[in-house]
């Protein structure tokens, strides 16, 4: 299986990346990012590619794949209307429409988040864009997938780049422990090795919603074997 990822140098990225890497039966991993990654492997190719609002020149390197993990993505905290509408759904539907021609059947994995607005009529704009996101990619590709996280918990030595992550990195044990005495980990709580054997998963079997909140992304992860 080949499979390419956006967004490899963040943290959900970074964990699409690994879990691919580590996969048996995927035989290739393209990552896509406008520098080079600080990782090496035999089954990595890196693209580097300055332009996310158009993919064709790179359209050769794309063709062939079987799915699409997008990990690519922004706060809208202090950014314009235009400027996150440019990154979060423009540049997803640019790769997007160019691994549709190559390949109809592929599986596009589009990391969203929580509170998403599916119906795109909401009050907060960032969860119409990101709803919008959604749907366009889910309508572009029958085997397209929208993955919503709550609190994501770093793994293979990664650390975010958000800022509101960095913060929270010391009291992240302590958050994580809170939440599962409350018993919200399955509501509120996932990682990047869960996101990455999760989208694994929908790319070998698919699933039978084409959404999944934080509840199904640990009910899946939790049943990969090992």
């Amino acid at each position: 299986m080949k499979v390419v990822v956006f967004g490899g140098s963040g943290l959900v990225g970074d964990g699409f990346l690994q879990e691919s890497l580590l996969a048996d039966d995927v035989t290739e991993v393209v990552a896509v990012g406008r520098a080079p990654l600080d990782v090496t492997h035999p089954k990595l190719r890196q693209v580097v590619h300055a332009d996310f609002g158009d993919f064709t020149p790179i359209a050769d390197n794309l063709a062939g794949a079987d799915a699409c993990f997008w990990g690519l993505g922004v706060s809208s905290a202090g950014m314009s209307p235009a400027d996150y509408e440019r990154i979060t759904y423009d540049y997803t539907m640019a790769a997007a429409q160019v691994l549709a021609a190559a390949n109809p059947a592929l599986t596009f994995v589009y990391v969203s988040g929580g509170g998403t607005d599916s119906t795109e009529q909401g009050r907060s704009r960032w969860a119409r864009v990101k709803g919008r996101t959604e749907n366009a990619v889910i309508a572009t590709f029958p085997n397209g997938y929208a993955l919503r996280p709550g609190f994501v918990r770093p793994m293979h030595g990664k650390r975010s780049k958000t800022r509101a992550y960095r913060l929270a990195d010391p009291v992240f044990p302590a958050l994580a422990a809170l939440i599962k005495l409350l018993r919200l980990e399955p509501v509120l709580l996932t990682s990047t090795q869960q996101l990455g054997q999760v989208a694994l998963r929908l790319a070998r079997q698919g699933y039978t919603r084409h959404v999944l909140e934080n509840r199904d992304i640990v009910t899946v992860a939790a049943q990969q074997p090992g």
